[in-house]
């Protein structure tokens, strides 16, 4: 289902419990991300991000992380870790003044790793 703005929320494919944001362009799916949310704890988890190749470097990555930000309000953002080298450059510039810094974090006991 497509819906009137560019970002979309939906369960993830990949795991149990946790959302995808993705973008879409023109109704084709050009970023995604799974996320999940401790309200408990004010810990936040994304993972697998991931930016079709002909829009990788265009800021669609660091716009979706920033939405969930916004949205999410004062909350630490994580990632579980176990990154590719490639991507270390990526983490460490999207997590640039990012409470948590998108630095890895074990989930809480609230969250089910799906």
């Amino acid at each position: 289902m497509e819906l009137d703005t560019p970002w979309q929320d939906t369960p993830s494919p990949l795991r149990s419990g946790w959302r995808e944001r993705a973008a879409n362009l023109d109704g084709e799916c050009v970023f995604s991300v799974d996320y999940r949310v401790c309200s408990q704890c004010r810990l936040a988890w994304v993972e697998e991000p991931y930016t079709v190749p002909e829009y990788q470097g265009c800021g669609l990555a660091s716009a979706g992380l920033t939405a969930l930000r916004d949205e999410y309000g004062d909350v630490s953002w994580h990632t579980l870790g176990g990154h590719l080298r490639d991507a270390e450059a990526f983490w460490i510039a999207v997590g640039c003044g990012v409470p948590g810094g998108y630095r890895k974090h074990e989930l809480c006991p609230h969250v089910d790793p799906g």
